[in-house]
């Protein structure tokens, strides 16, 4: 089973404080805990440097699109 990670984000004033750190492993231990053997998350460019320090590899770069109407 995978778990899918998105749309994470922490507000300017409340970063480099370790709180990226903090949220993914909670997120990553309770999925873990449900039974995920396989994790999937949509980065940003600016979060990218702390995924990739927590493990994390690029496989793929996503493309997000909008469709007014």
């Amino acid at each position: 089973m995978s778990a899918v990670h998105d749309m994470i984000g922490t507000e300017p004033e409340h970063r480099r404080r370790g709180l990226g750190r903090l949220v993914m492993a909670a997120l990553t231990a309770y999925a873990v805990r449900r039974g995920a053997t396989e994790g999937v998350l949509v980065a940003s460019p600016p979060g990218r440097e702390l995924y990739t320090a927590l493990g994390w590899r690029l496989r793929s770069p996503v493309t997000a699109v909008v469709r007014a109407g």
